[in-house]
């Protein structure tokens, strides 16, 4: 049997003269605390430029150099979460893994020899396996997630939302997290109602006990929206870039932790918080026991939106208006419901008009 090349050999082949493979560190916050949860580690070519982007190389790749390049992923990327928590810091690091290499016969024992060499508790390790469609070898795949979590390892099943098989494989796969592809939240700015897709999400994972990471969260009012909605997890470009392994303490070091709080804080969160509202609405009304409504409810200043609109002077505007006649048929729900989902839907429809044309800011 032929020895195996050194992974740098093959890295070195792979990249060219003069270009090596990295990792860059994009930070995950608990949504709920704002305080940093982990890192995904993700792959960049490096030059004398500085960090590059991953697919002038990947494409090309024949399978066994993209063994040998999660490989080297996971020893850079292992060898740098080792040095970097501290007595009270627990961060896991998260590598994708192209599905087709979970069902290699040498990926489990380069998973276990890395954790191994760097002494690296397997709990605060995260696999991604990259959710492109329905899986030609779903016994084979069941077989060695199983494995791989019977380490202590999490599986997440990252892009969700990408492919019509979504839902097949989140019901099949013995996974631990689910990642939201980043394309849902970048958009959220010109089209708010996408955040009802999000609370169903989060409500479907709440009942099948996974955790969920919202990825492409760009912008502070982003980040308002779903911790409103009670999102668990973000990433994205409004927390922080992928950044190089030195970079990572100084920016630990910097970072101001968000405050977590149920008031919104922009126009986006108040939509987050009027669905909310909505879903709340609909599941109180429908249970077995009935629910007596407060008084309060009638009164549009004393909820958070309320609150939030009495801070930023938006009463009078369009979508104030139409907040408060929500108020006023809210307990309306069982009695007069098409009056109550008229008054639901105008003040999300006039709220989302506002964000899209820009009122936010």
């Amino acid at each position: 049997m032929p020895r195996r090349r050194p992974s740098a050999d093959i890295v070195a082949e792979i990249c060219g003269p003069g270009r090596s493979i990295r990792p860059a560190f994009q930070p995950i916050i608990d949504a709920r605390s704002g305080r940093v949860a982990g890192f995904e580690a993700l792959a960049r070519l490096v030059d004398e430029t500085g960090y590059g982007a991953t697919a002038d190389f990947l494409a090309g790749l024949p399978d066994s150099a993209r063994l040998r390049l999660f490989e080297t992923m996971l020893d850079q990327s292992l060898a740098v979460m080792a040095d970097l928590g501290g007595p009270e810091e627990t961060f896991y690091v998260s590598i994708n893994a192209e599905r087709f290499l979970f069902l290699d016969d040498a990926f489990l024992a380069i998973v276990t020899r890395g954790l191994g060499k760097h002494g690296y508790p397997a709990s605060r390790l995260v696999l991604e396996v990259l959710e492109n469609g329905l899986i030609e070898n779903e016994a084979g795949m069941i077989e060695s997630l199983a494995r791989i979590r019977g380490l202590g390892i999490r599986v997440a099943l990252d892009d969700i939302g990408t492919a019509h098989a979504s839902l097949i494989n989140i019901k099949t796969l013995p996974v631990d997290i689910l990642k939201l592809d980043q394309g849902f939240a970048r958009g959220l700015a010109k089209s708010p109602h996408d955040l009802q897709f999000a609370l169903s999400l989060i409500s479907l994972a709440r009942g099948l006990g996974k955790t969920l990471v919202v990825e492409g969260v760009e912008t502070a009012e982003i980040l308002d929206a779903l911790m409103i909605l009670g999102v668990e997890f973000a990433q994205g470009y409004g927390i922080a870039r992928p950044m190089p392994a030195s970079d990572v303490r100084s920016w630990l070091d910097t970072y101001e932790v968000p405050v977590a709080t149920r008031s919104p804080q922009s126009l986006l969160g108040t939509y987050a918080s009027h669905l909310t509202v909505v879903e709340t609405c609909r599941i109180l009304m429908h249970q077995p026991l009935p629910v007596a409504w407060k008084e309060e409810a009638a009164n549009a200043d004393a909820c958070e939106i309320g609150r939030y609109f009495s801070r930023c002077g938006l009463h009078d505007t369009a979508f104030g208006k139409a907040h408060r006649q929500f108020h006023r048929v809210m307990t309306c729900y069982a009695t007069d419901y098409p009056l109550w989902k008229t008054g639901a839907e105008a003040f999300a429809h006039t709220l989302a008009t506002a964000i899209a044309e820009g009122q936010e800011g």
